[in-house]
């Protein structure tokens, strides 16, 4: 059994951050006869499995419900965080391709008043064609 300072050096977080854990339910602790938090080897292995769910990105309430899932309902959320990493990778190459845009002195033209559209929709219309051509290239990627 090790004590909260010594686990705290093992996995390189916050006593703090550990406390939160047991605090919160995602990581129930066992308390010695003088109410100190003790940690064994299974307790170890927990820690080490939320690590590495906040580093897939998971919610703090996510990686609750993970920890005490058999592995074939967590793939349901390994599938969901997948799909949502590639959405947001996707609004990060449409943001990169605004930026391009702008360095290479190729910003949008502002739209006339005369579409009746508001510069919001047109830039939302804008990020959406880009967004269309990225998602035909990695298509075209795919294929080769």
């Amino acid at each position: 059994m090790k004590k909260i300072n010594e686990v705290s050096g093992i996995v390189g977080v916050s006593k703090r951050t550990l406390q939160y854990y047991d605090d919160e339910g995602i990581l129930p602790i066992e308390r010695a006869p003088n109410n100190h938090r003790v940690y064994d080897q299974q307790t170890l292995e927990q820690i080490w499995q939320i690590l590495i769910y906040k580093e897939m990105d998971f919610e703090l309430k996510e990686i609750k419900d993970l920890i005490k899932l058999p592995p074939e309902q967590k793939e349901i959320y390994f599938i969901r965080q997948k799909k949502k990493i590639e959405n947001k990778i996707i609004r990060m190459k449409v943001q990169l391709k605004f930026i391009s845009l702008a360095q290479c002195d190729k910003f949008p033209i502002r739209p006339e008043e005369y579409l009746e559209k508001t510069y919001r929709l047109y830039i939302e219309e804008l990020k959406e064609k880009i967004k269309e051509e990225i998602m035909e290239r990695a298509k075209e990627n795919e294929k080769e």
